[in-house]
């Protein structure tokens, strides 16, 4: 699998979107042909869908689709686009989730790949791609939604505990091996695949005056649970706007709002939580190829680039 740095303009004036753009390293010659847009969960970045990316390339020579290319992005205030963007983000309380859906547009437009491109979201970034499609009718040939962060209505501000246990928690450091001392045995983290762990330990910190820090800052991660408020009952309410193919896969333990769509399906993968992708990205791909096989029957032969 080969990857490649590009940086887009995001939506709002002198703010840019870094992504990594990959593909395979054995390019198949046929099928039909997808470009992928992915958007990762809140405090994460774009890193951690290499695990899964790994193995969709590699099933895609015996399936009946392939992947040109798949382009993984860092939300504006997130992993290496907040590196970038971090006078504008520094002291940034409160992230409307329209942010993040008006950048994947905006990614989108830049790419130029004009039809067959799929759209595939993990928690709040899977509410974003679905933001996107409400706001941008058919952008999308098809979504793949993973444990989408959807509710009727929100009752979150900068009070609400979620937001302040976010602004307490640790953020640095003093080097890779004491962040690893710290995410290794966290309950929260202990029972991710390890290798989706290495690439955050690796990817999501930078360094800063000696020491280690969250590229994605505290602030940062509290103030998109603080823009739940008014855009998750938006795509919850608005989904119906959706009209392109769409898959959601939840985990067992979650209990999303998931309102019924045209030309929609659902699965649960068993035995795992919201961050199913973290905990069994192997599981999560074999989903995800599932759900391609099933987008093929209705992709264009040959998508046109």
């Amino acid at each position: 699998m080969n990857v490649a740095r590009r940086v887009f303009d995001g939506a709002r004036k002198g703010q840019r979107i870094v992504a990594n753009v990959y593909q395979s390293s054995t390019p198949k010659p046929s099928g039909y042909s997808m470009t992928l847009l992915l958007s990762h969960a809140n405090g994460f970045h774009k890193e951690l869908w290499e695990p899964v990316l790994e193995q969709l390339f590699s099933a895609q020579s015996s399936r009946p689709w392939s992947i040109s290319q798949a382009v993984a992005i860092d939300s504006y205030n997130h992993g290496d686009s907040a590196v970038l963007n971090r006078e504008s983000v520094a002291i940034e309380e409160f992230s409307t989730w329209f942010n993040n859906a008006s950048d994947i547009l905006a990614v989108v437009r830049q790419l130029g790949v004009r039809q067959n491109v799929i759209g595939i979201g993990h928690s709040w970034g899977a509410a974003s791609m679905l933001l996107a499609e409400e706001i941008s009718p058919l952008t999308f040939s098809g979504l793949v939604i993973a444990d989408p962060v959807l509710f009727n209505q929100v009752e979150l501000n900068r009070n609400s505990a979620i937001v302040k246990m976010t602004m307490g928690r640790r953020a640095e450091w003093k080097d890779e091996e004491a962040a690893r001392k710290y995410f290794e045995p966290h309950p929260f983290f202990k029972i991710w695949d390890k290798r989706i762990l290495d690439l955050h330990i690796k990817h999501g910190l930078e360094e800063v005056g000696g020491k280690l820090v969250l590229k994605c800052r505290p602030i940062n991660e509290a103030g998109v649970f603080a823009g739940a408020m008014i855009a998750s009952p938006y795509a919850t309410w608005n989904i119906w706007k959706v009209q392109c193919p769409t898959v959601f896969l939840t985990g067992e333990t979650s209990q999303p709002v998931i309102k019924p769509i045209n030309d929609c399906e659902h699965y649960v993968m068993k035995g795992r939580g919201h961050l199913l992708l973290h905990e069994d990205p192997d599981q999560t791909a074999q989903y995800f190829a599932k759900f391609f096989d099933g987008f093929a029957t209705k992709l264009s032969p040959k998508a046109n680039l």
